[in-house]
């Protein structure tokens, strides 16, 4: 189970929020947490560090799932299938393959 939540973390987005929730949660149970304006920067800033990974992510998945429906309307079309068409699904592979490569590398 230990293995399982580990390769969960490898994304460097949700290292980021792992690290954004537990950071915030220990804030907010310090009774005296809202003086320490070191902390409170501390907080602020993987809390935006975080938002902007979400963004990132949130732009790759978008990317990933217009390149599958595309993928999907291609194949369906295969019933009478077309070369340029054919030709199309292998561009749209070879994208969506480069989509996950450069996540792959980010994660690394």
């Amino acid at each position: 189970m230990e293995m399982l939540k580990q390769e969960k973390i490898e994304n460097g987005y949700q290292r980021c929020l792992v690290k954004a929730m537990d950071q915030t949660h220990q804030f907010l149970r310090e009774d005296d947490a809202a003086l320490d304006y070191e902390r409170i920067h501390s907080v602020k800033s993987i809390l935006y560090a975080t938002i902007e990974q979400a963004g990132i992510e949130t732009d790759r998945l978008i990317s990933a799932q217009e390149l599958l429906r595309e993928l999907l309307t291609l194949v369906a079309l295969q019933a009478d299938p077309v070369h340029r068409e054919k030709h199309e699904v292998l561009e749209i592979l070879e994208k969506l393959k480069r989509v996950e490569i450069s996540n792959f590398k980010s994660q690394i």
